[in-house]
């Protein structure tokens, strides 16, 4: 088997500091499991082929989220009761390739709840994100197709960032954006919630709004 791109295995290294930091810091505040599978394996393969320098970063970085999360979510900490078990698991990328954008999950099954956080390590260069012109995320996500008008209210934004990679060689970076914030970020994420709260009135929408 060929070894894997030093993004990927950056990645994977990443997901499972996240996983060992949520573990290590929860299991001092309340039950918590991992459930193995062969992606966890495989993200701990990653993470220990790095030097204990690397490995230390990682895990810095990782803690810093996981300590933000700790602090805004209070159902990472509190259990309702002795059979309310945390559990633990990072996503195989199969799930991606259906729309599922998360690689840790953090799921309490008893009350069920569950969050998940998409690890991103080291992403300076323009890519297609998960959200684009022409992807119909509540399809997938929910059973319930994207509306006309938001494809309409995001296509520009999507065709002009199209155009500086192109016409950059794909060697554009997210910082040559001009007013990122005000032209990309606030609008794109503007008709994300509009069409999120458009779904959240359809019948026969599969999945749920947290």
């Amino acid at each position: 088997m060929s070894s894997p791109s030093n993004q990927t295995r950056n990645g994977k290294a990443f997901e499972f500091a996240l996983l060992s930091e949520f573990y290590h810091k929860l299991k001092r505040l309340t039950e918590v499991s991992i459930l193995p599978n062969k992606a966890t394996d495989y993200a701990r393969n990653c993470y220990e082929s790095f030097g204990e320098e690397e490995r230390g970063l990682f895990s810095l970085t990782a803690s810093f989220a996981v300590n933000f999360l700790i602090d805004l979510e209070p159902r990472l900490s509190n259990r309702l009761d002795a059979l309310d078990v945390l559990e633990l698991e990072i996503l195989g990328d199969r799930q991606g390739e259906i729309g599922d954008v998360r690689d840790v999950i953090v799921i309490r099954s008893a009350q069920k709840w569950e969050i998940g956080v998409s690890a991103k390590n080291n992403h300076r260069a323009m890519k297609h994100s998960r959200i684009s012109k022409s992807n119909d995320f509540a399809k997938k996500w929910m059973g319930v197709p994207c509306s006309s008008s938001y494809f309409e209210s995001i296509a520009p934004i999507f065709e002009d960032l199209e155009k500086r990679r192109k016409d950059s060689d794909g060697e554009a970076l997210w910082s040559d954006v001009p007013q990122l914030h005000e032209r990309v970020y606030l609008p794109v994420l503007e008709a994300f919630k509009v069409e999120l709260e458009r779904i959240s009135q359809c019948e026969g929408a599969v999945g749920r709004l947290i």
